[in-house]
């Protein structure tokens, strides 16, 4: 079920895996550092009102250059209200050529399971 969409993304839930998905859309080409930031945390006030346990991040067509500051807010901001929300499972989608190079995270105490994937289909089979 689509619960957001506006020209830079779309955010959707789906019940049945308790996810919220976040897609980035061509428009977002344009965006500010704060454009980025207000996304994502607006995709995660939509995981607080259903309750989400899982997120699917879908960056295959992701074309914005993140500031050398991303990872220190990534870390100090974004992932504890990952923690707060009680997120077992973070899924991103993304071309091939960047798998070899992209981040997992795994399991820890209190904390998410973080895993790369090159297709929809993968990633929501790793929320099962």
């Amino acid at each position: 079920m689509e619960v957001f969409r506006n020209a830079m993304y779309s955010v959707t839930y789906i019940s049945e895996i308790e996810t919220i998905q976040f897609n980035w859309l061509e428009g977002h080409v344009d965006m500010t550092y704060d454009d980025f930031k207000e996304a994502c945390n607006n995709f995660l006030g939509y995981g607080f009102e259903y309750k989400a346990k899982n997120i699917l991040i879908g960056v295959r067509n992701f074309q914005f250059q993140l500031p050398s500051d991303f990872p220190e807010w990534q870390k100090e901001k974004h992932y504890p209200r990952y923690y707060k929300l009680g997120i077992e499972k973070v899924a991103y989608v993304m071309p091939e050529a960047f798998i070899s190079e992209a981040k997992e995270i795994p399991k820890e105490e209190g904390k998410f399971e973080l895993r790369n994937f090159t297709t929809i289909e993968t990633a929501t089979n790793f929320f099962n």
